[in-house]
């Protein structure tokens, strides 16, 4: 397992940063080559979707399911899916603190389990940088579409 976390602080009001970062379905305008689906009609926890990406011929499925839903109360809010797929397992997720009327930290984390374990357990290190550079670029593509 490795340990990602990135953190960004974003000028805008935590509800709106909610309702984007839960808006599943509009991971796919930044996560690059991935579309992200809703597999379930429910909101909140039991929610279903899957992340599924695409780099030339390779194809990789990233099914989710989100396991904690806290909506923004007193200036704060929080969210963690678990990964339930074959090659990505272990929970991700975010929380978000109000810094004012009109700006946000957002703390994001993936515990990265790739599997099965016994044959990754030697890329920990890799995943770490690659992932966390990954991970950023990828919350600062999401900040410029707030």
């Amino acid at each position: 397992m490795t340990r990602i976390d990135v953190r960004l602080d974003l000028p805008h009001p935590i509800d709106h940063v909610w309702d984007r970062l839960t808006d599943w379905g509009s991971h796919s305008a930044w996560i690059p080559n991935t579309v992200v689906t809703v597999t379930t009609a429910t909101a909140g926890i039991g929610t279903e979707f899957v992340g599924i990406t695409r780099i030339g011929p390779l194809r990789l499925d990233d099914p989710m399911t989100v396991s904690e839903f806290e909506p923004p109360v007193n200036g704060s809010a929080s969210c963690v899916v678990t990964k339930t797929g074959q090659v990505l397992g272990g929970p991700a997720g975010f929380t978000l603190t109000g810094l004012g009327d009109s700006s946000t930290r957002l703390d994001w984390f993936e515990d990265v389990h790739l599997r099965p374990a016994g044959l990754f357990w030697w890329t920990a290190p890799f995943v770490l940088v690659v992932g966390t550079i990954a991970f950023r670029s990828v919350l600062k593509s999401f900040a410029r579409t707030l």
